[in-house]
């Protein structure tokens, strides 16, 4: 089950008039293996250097990344002294699905990202254990 919350971030604080909408979804493994998916389709069909991206962020350390993540995610350690940095570099017109371990760091990252103005985010709830649980795949590195 998915839980849409909705938050108005000021593009320009003394103009709150101008605000855009800003999208946080929690989802549950399910959901968020069939929006991987929706994104995959969407991307193969539209090849225009404009179209948006699904990008997966793994905010785990690089051991707990290495010991199993998600296909095609990038390793973002929310402990580093760089995270913030980090996260500043990106993209704010993509959108992002974070995950951890259990839905903690993911989601003090997707507050952080909210102040920093990025507009589409997905949150994995209970993280990789969950999504390990009801029996999706992760990759190993080796």
């Amino acid at each position: 089950m998915s839980e849409k919350l909705e938050h108005t971030t000021p593009t320009n604080a003394e103009h709150p008039a101008d605000a855009e909408e800003c999208i946080v979804k929690q989802l549950c493994p399910a959901e968020c293996r069939d929006l991987v998916r929706r994104f995959s389709v969407i991307q193969s069909q539209d090849i225009s250097p404009d179209a948006k991206c699904l990008v997966i962020l793994d905010v785990r350390t690089p051991q707990e990344y290495n010991a199993g993540h998600l296909d095609g995610s990038i390793n973002l350690d929310f402990k580093s002294a760089s995270f913030s940095d980090q996260i500043r570099k990106l993209n704010r017109n993509n959108a992002y699905l974070l995950y951890c371990r259990t839905g903690i760091r993911s989601a003090r990252a997707v507050m952080l990202m909210i102040s920093l103005g990025f507009m589409e985010l997905y949150n994995l709830t209970k993280g990789i254990e969950q999504w390990q649980r009801e029996g999706f795949e992760v990759v190993l590195d080796s």
